[in-house]
């Protein structure tokens, strides 16, 4: 059983005390805790988050709409059981990676929200080793599985660079892959991974609670001479996108140490059904 601590709720945070909820029973479902029962009934972890009925409700009613649970009256509420593909070793609930996703050019994937010419931030221009008073295309995107939003995508492309890409497929193709095609070599990335919570727009866009938090994922692209050619902001749904990283153990001069050897990104199925279709 949950301890007090492990459902401690904090009432001050932006984020409403419903996904509060929702993201710690989501956590626990993806752990295996209720993979050989069902959950406690809705009154009783509505007294164990010592919130009300309506409350938890709406956070069993939105683990329900991410698939992880199906609820029958008078049944309970049970976890969805997670068959895993022995091609690939991963549980289905997780499908395509996010490059596959990328790759596969499907114009439902991507959605072009604003694109302008501006002067960048200091910060912007420190990123993409521009001066002060240069011009930079903003692009904004939102990235979408199956028409559920998974990222708000912020790309900052120097201005010369920006002219060549192709406008129409702005709304199906990754920009890095528009940039190659116009002749750039991108040959290496920086990138770093934090959390941010959702400001007004971009909760807008992905569909969630003001304040909510998001996966970060800040990462600028360099062509061969190793000029950046590309900012990217990601927003990511933790919900909806996991990123995993690959570790191998390797004796170094007699230390043994954790060295990188692969990264996973997963974007998260709404329905199971929808596999057969990417």
């Amino acid at each position: 059983m949950e301890t007090t601590q492990e459902l401690k709720l904090d009432p001050n945070q932006v984020v409403p005390l419903y996904h509060q909820i929702y993201l710690i029973l989501r956590e626990k479902i993806l752990e295996g805790h209720y993979d050989t029962q069902p959950l406690p009934g809705e009154l009783v972890l509505a007294e164990q988050f010592n919130v009300s009925r309506v409350t938890m409700r709406r956070a069993l009613q939105d683990l329900v709409k991410e698939g992880l649970v199906a609820r029958g009256r008078g049944k309970g509420t049970f976890v969805k059981p997670r068959v895993e593909d022995p091609g690939t070793g991963q549980y289905q609930t997780l499908s395509a990676s996010a490059m596959r996703l990328q790759a596969s050019g499907d114009s439902s994937d991507l959605q072009l929200i604003t694109s302008k010419r501006i002067i960048p931030s200091a910060d912007v221009a420190t990123l993409l080793h521009l001066p002060s008073d240069a011009v930079v295309e903003k692009l904004i995107r939102v990235r979408q599985l199956n028409k559920q939003p998974i990222a708000h995508l912020t790309s900052y492309i120097p201005e010369d660079l920006s002219g060549r890409l192709c406008r129409r497929r702005l709304r199906e193709f990754p920009i890095l892959m528009l940039l190659e095609e116009a002749g750039v070599k991108v040959t290496k990335a920086r990138q770093t991974i934090s959390a941010r919570l959702a400001d007004s727009a971009v909760a807008f866009a992905l569909g969630v609670p003001v304040g909510a938090p998001l996966l970060s994922i800040t990462r600028v692209a360099y062509d061969e001479k190793g000029r950046p050619v590309q900012l990217l902001r990601g927003l990511y749904r933790p919900d909806r996108y996991d990123y995993r990283i690959e570790l191998s153990r390797k004796e170094v001069k007699g230390q043994s140490s954790w060295q990188h050897v692969n990264e996973v990104e997963f974007a998260f199925e709404k329905h199971q059904s929808a596999l057969d279709s990417l």
